[in-house]
């Protein structure tokens, strides 16, 4: 079982009100981590001269409808205010003189706090223990939150360069990669969790707060090395002192005084360094 709740490609079924233009091609994509939304409208038709769209939200609270103007059919929009919205897309063909509409529900709430971190077991490089934050204001006994961490493993990650690698974004993951049965290596359910590869290289992971009460989340992704090795040279490196611990915190960048059970803990080093550490 996966939960790809997040933000898979939305296909919404045109209504036309002319038989004589086909909207069947027409596909809207969208992407979005908390309350910034991407959207990506696309298909055959568009290639038509004859065919123009427009973007509108409607906000629910204000009852005002505004004009979102997009860049290449993609148009970007970040919600400030909690509450319900709605996306709003009308093409028509001013040749034939049909159109057609696609709307899109948006109920926007927070997840304050939402965090992830991970330590490496010292002993098996393959195997790694994984903490999501709780959400600020839900109650440790609250039942509506679900917490899950999915795992994919491609090909096509370990082709890339290290550069490419490290600098790919979160709209790139959402918008270009399918997340194919053939590439899942598992997931967990539980804000806790241990997980072990059975191969090194590179995987996909993404974090995922889901409030089921209230049919909304959020999620991180994050791009793993698992047993990465170091790269090799024939070049004489001179020996540096051991660096020194300056500062110990939390996972919010809070300062601490000594490690706490069961939570993660950053060391921070004179050299710039750092290490996180679950103490048990």
């Amino acid at each position: 079982m996966k939960k790809l709740l997040l933000m898979l490609m939305v296909l919404f079924s045109a209504v036309t009100t002319n038989a004589k233009c086909d909207w069947s091609t027409l596909k809207l994509q969208q992407w979005n981590e908390r309350n910034y939304y991407k959207w990506y409208v696309s298909g055959k038709v568009l290639d038509d001269t004859c065919v123009d769209y427009m973007f509108m939200v409607y906000d629910f609270q204000t009852k005002k409808t505004d004009t979102v103007y997009d860049v290449r059919g993609i148009v970007e929009v970040q919600f400030n205010v909690k509450g319900k919205y709605k996306l709003y897309l009308k093409v028509w063909n001013r040749c034939e003189k049909c159109d057609t509409a696609l709307y899109r529900p948006i109920e926007i709430v927070t997840f304050p706090n939402a965090g992830l971190g991970w330590v490496v077991n010292t002993l098996n490089c393959k195997k790694y223990k994984f903490e999501m934050n709780y959400i600020k204001g839900m109650s440790v006994k609250d039942t509506c939150m679900d917490d899950y961490m999915v795992f994919y493993k491609g090909p096509w990650m370990d082709t890339m360069s290290q550069k490419e690698w490290d600098n790919l974004t979160d709209y790139q993951i959402g918008m270009e990669y399918d997340f194919p049965d053939a590439d899942f290596l598992g997931y967990t359910q539980t804000r806790l969790a241990e997980f072990t590869f059975k191969d090194s290289g590179r995987v996909l992971m993404y974090a995922q707060w889901w409030n089921k009460c209230l049919k909304q989340d959020t999620f991180m992704f994050r791009r793993l090395d698992v047993c990465k090795s170091k790269p090799t040279s024939s070049t004489v490196v001179l020996a540096r002192p051991e660096p020194k611990l300056i500062g110990m915190y939390d996972m919010l960048g809070r300062p601490v005084h000594n490690a706490r059970e069961n939570e993660i803990t950053i060391y921070l080093y004179s050299d710039g360094s750092t290490r996180k550490v679950i103490k048990k």
